[in-house]
């Protein structure tokens, strides 16, 4: 799943999970939006996502990465 992915990447770049974040919509996502310390839902996320999520930022369709990036200041 992808927390598993996650995890290999974190080991790897030797980075804690409470220093990542993740962006998530569906179902799939709850438990990687869970498992690092910033998870962001989109705003089009579906209840579980957001219900999870530490930040709910806009749809997809309305740059919700661009503006979560921007709302963390890494870009």
């Amino acid at each position: 799943n992808k927390c598993n992915g996650i995890r290999k990447v974190l080991e790897y770049y030797g980075i804690d999970a409470k220093d990542a974040a993740s962006i998530g919509d569906g179902l799939n996502d709850v438990e990687m939006l869970s498992m690092v310390g910033t998870g962001v839902a989109m705003g089009n996320a579906c209840d579980e996502a957001k219900q999870c999520a530490d930040y709910i930022t806009t749809d997809v369709d309305d740059d919700g990465i661009w503006n979560a990036l921007k709302h963390f200041e890494l870009i």
